[in-house]
């Protein structure tokens, strides 16, 4: 007899308004459906443990953004994300990849910023806490600019 699942649409979550993330959110699939300026703030330290995950896929494109934050965005001793994102254009058929960099700690997905940023439908990123003041992130940003460069996709808050 094979396994049985029940109830696994509770693990989708649809996130119209600012939300902070939980530690009962762990894999979770959340997705982003506002018109309107949306933050996610991912747990602090104090809150989860490393392996806690969450996925954010954009189903409405948002031109005035949805940025997912660290719970902790302080540059000394925050938390920051490690990893990349794909950048792929919907218009070229390429893409390359956003690298984060020392003290990132914010994903922007905004699909009114084709030149630097990103997150037309489809575009998603999924964020698994590492260690201590760490998140790995991965994922695929869709943008309309065949020129884009990413660069305001993933940023230093602080």
């Amino acid at each position: 007899m094979g396994r049985v699942f029940f109830n696994t649409r509770e693990n989708i979550h649809s996130i119209t308004a600012d939300y902070t993330c939980i530690d009962s959110d762990s894999g979770k699939l959340f997705t982003l459906n506002s018109t309107s300026a949306t933050a996610i703030t991912l747990p602090t330290d104090a809150n989860v443990t490393a392996g806690w995950t969450a996925t954010f896929v954009v189903e409405t494109a948002n031109n005035n953004a949805y940025t997912i934050k660290t719970g902790d965005i302080a540059d000394s001793g925050g938390d920051d994300f490690v990893g990349g994102l794909a950048y792929l254009t919907t218009t070229a058929g390429f893409g390359h990849s956003i690298v984060c960099a020392a003290n990132d700690n914010t994903i922007t997905l905004d699909a009114n910023d084709a030149s630097n940023g990103g997150g037309l439908v489809g575009s998603w990123v999924k964020v698994t806490k590492l260690a201590s003041n760490e998140w790995m992130i991965s994922g695929q940003l869709f943008v309309s600019d065949a020129d884009g460069t990413g660069a305001a996709s993933i940023t230093n808050a602080d």
